[in-house]
């Protein structure tokens, strides 16, 4: 059995990844932190989980074998090295370790990189790209749930058989992404029969989505992403325009099988099937469907996932089985 903890388990994604480390048969969930609810049970959060939560600075993270960090960004970046330097592994589902340039990171989060030691050595989370990294890592950044959809759905592209002009990728999420809190105070009233976008001049997951694309590209692709907020609580949908440089002969629903046969969590659609956040909420499912356009040399690409599953804690738990040993989906809907 693994001992683990988690910091910051009163969050959505906390949350999900207390009912999966509390079901996981080869875990022990020994705690879980929360500043706001410290001392109050976590079954009134979690039912059957019969801790309560502690302080983040509790000692008894350092009793962990793997400790989990599903903080705002900024907090695991002055924590995680105490873990470290002890042995302990660390999953970040936050994105203090995702952004590998720290002038990119102060550009978008608007302070210094704290931890540039153990940044260097930490391991991007997507498993159907990392996986043996992964298995073998000791820091563990979690991909953000934006480019966990929009990189998947594009990674088929990038092996350098295709000359791309630009991409533009239309994503649409839930509101529990911007945060319980925000949503509690703030969203549920002001996104009712309402559909907006944000953040136009730019978004914090638009550098990790252009890192991991260009790392296997190359450098030179052209990016544009645009979030939007949809009225429903869980979900990604991200439409994702691709225009060639010139024209391609492709069957481009079999290079994507091919990509991804050895991927059970993705789900490739059919041609006259397209993908539905309901068919994918509460999984760790990533549905895609590849689609020709209207327009010459482009070709549209659809994908769905649940953003505090596979966007989130699912993904988490993916690397804490691959870290540890066990099936990569044990504990997942199809572990």
């Amino acid at each position: 059995m693994k001992k683990v903890g988690i910091i910051g388990g009163s969050g959505f994604a906390g949350e999900e990844l207390i009912k999966f480390l509390s079901a996981h048969e080869t875990s022990d969930l020994i705690a879980v932190s929360s500043r706001d609810r410290k001392d109050k049970k976590v079954a009134d959060l979690v039912k059957d989980c019969n801790l309560n939560f502690v302080d983040p600075d509790d000692d008894i993270f350092f009793e962990c074998d793997v400790v989990f960090f599903a903080t705002p960004h900024g907090v695991s970046m002055k924590k995680a090295g105490s873990f470290l330097d002890r042995g302990i592994k660390v999953v970040d589902l936050s994105a203090d370790y995702r952004l590998k340039d720290t002038g990119i990171w102060k550009e978008w989060y608007g302070s210094e990189h704290l931890d540039k030691e153990n940044l260097r050595t930490a391991i991007y989370g997507l498993t159907e790209l990392n996986t043996d990294q992964i298995k073998k890592a000791n820091l563990i950044a979690v991909p953000g749930c934006y480019p966990t959809a929009s990189i998947l759905g594009l990674l088929p592209l990038t092996s350098g058989k295709f000359k791309i002009g630009s991409i533009s990728i239309d994503a649409k999420s839930g509101i529990s992404g911007a945060g319980r809190s925000t949503v509690e105070n703030v969203l549920k009233t002001e996104i009712q029969e309402n559909f907006r976008a944000y953040a136009t001049s730019g978004h914090r997951h638009l550098p990790e989505i252009k890192q991991v694309l260009q790392e296997n590209y190359g450098s030179g692709l052209e990016i544009n992403f645009l979030p939007h907020l949809i009225p429903a609580m869980r979900g990604i949908y991200a439409t994702i325009h691709v225009n060639f440089v010139e024209k391609v002969e492709e069957n481009f629903r079999n290079l994507f099988c091919e990509f991804y046969k050895n991927s059970p969590n993705i789900l490739l659609m059919d041609e006259d099937e397209v993908p539905e956040i309901i068919k994918v909420s509460n999984t760790n499912n990533c549905q895609i469907g590849v689609y020709s356009s209207a327009i010459d040399n482009q070709i549209i690409i659809i994908s769905a996932i649940d953003n505090l599953v596979k966007g989130a804690a699912g993904q988490a738990m993916e690397c804490y089985n691959l870290l540890t040993g066990n099936n990569q989906l044990k504990g997942l809907d199809n572990g």
